[in-house]
């Protein structure tokens, strides 16, 4: 793994645990001024997106909301690189849970820019999905196997 690119997946684990620990303030501040998201969380063929300002927005009436319900982002990561010089791309699946219960499953791309000696989320795409079979009896072996 080259040095930016183990500075970028760092920066990436930090802005999760903002997320994680209701540290929106800090997380916001690490949206790029020019981001842009599409978001499929609904029904199929439904999607919303979102600009800086609306994803920033999003954030804070999020936490407002799930305030009390311990709401917790949980990534199994895919694949990553660099793009270039200053972008950091990475593909995951997202586990939401509330208060320990699994509510969704997404799969998620993000690309991440070095901006000013600071990596910030500048595009990202999410899917919520139903997990196959064969995803259904590798989270089973994980747990039985301790995971």
């Amino acid at each position: 793994m080259t040095c930016r690119n183990s500075q970028a997946m760092t920066s990436v684990i930090e802005i999760r645990e903002m997320m994680n620990q209701g540290r929106i303030t800090e997380l916001n501040s690490l949206v790029s001024g020019d981001f842009f998201s599409v978001f499929s969380l609904g029904k199929i063929g439904e999607y919303e997106t979102y600009d800086a300002e609306s994803y920033r927005q999003g954030n804070i009436d999020a936490n407002e909301y799930y305030s009390g319900k311990n709401p917790r982002w949980d990534y199994t990561d895919f694949s990553s690189g660099m793009r270039g010089e200053t972008e950091f791309i990475i593909s995951s699946a997202i586990d939401f849970s509330l208060n320990g219960e699994l509510k969704m499953k997404a799969l998620v791309t993000e690309v991440y820019r070095l901006e000013q000696d600071r990596w910030k989320l500048a595009r990202q795409y999410m899917e919520k999905y139903i997990p196959s079979e064969r995803d259904s009896i590798r989270e089973d072996s994980n747990r039985e196997a301790g995971g």
